[in-house]
């Protein structure tokens, strides 16, 4: 079925249940897994702050991005799945998970319908709306269980 999956992560409960089931599918067709999670970079504020400061951010936010695809590969390698990890700072999260995908020559992009929640919820929301939208490559979203609670 497929033989290589990505799997975006924003660090959301329903994000990491769906790493959890895209980890699940590529056990049942001896796929792998390539863990993404993309960092956007800090925007220069109104006053400009400084390079220095601006460098010291995107490393944090990229040190966030690598500990939450760690975790989506943590997952794989709990379930004996063959995974790697990518991560990567990025303006617009949909070019890059589409970029990625291409790159890496996924077969199958496997992520959340949306993640976080309030109003970052809605602005989350976009962009699994727009890979779905734009990627050649084709696109599972995970709604998470339909089970009552």
């Amino acid at each position: 079925m497929f033989r290589k999956i990505l799997v975006p992560t924003d660090g959301s409960a329903l994000s990491e249940d769906a790493a959890a089931a895209a980890v699940a599918l590529a056990r049942g067709s001896n796929a792998e897994i390539v863990a993404l999670s993309v960092a956007q970079p800090p925007l220069p504020a109104a006053g400009g702050a400084s390079e220095v400061a601006m460098a010291a951010e995107r490393e944090r936010a990229l040190g966030v991005a690598a500990q939450r695809a760690g975790r989506v590969a943590q997952l794989a390698q709990e379930a004996g799945v063959p995974h790697s990890l990518v991560t990567a700072a990025a303006s617009s999260q949909h070019d890059e998970i589409i970029r990625v995908a291409l790159e890496l020559h996924c077969d199958c992009i496997f992520m959340a319908a949306h993640g976080q929640c309030g109003v970052t919820r809605l602005i989350a929301a976009r962009v699994p709306q727009l890979v779905l939208a734009y990627s050649p490559v084709p696109v599972i979203l995970y709604r998470g269980s339909t089970q009552p609670a």
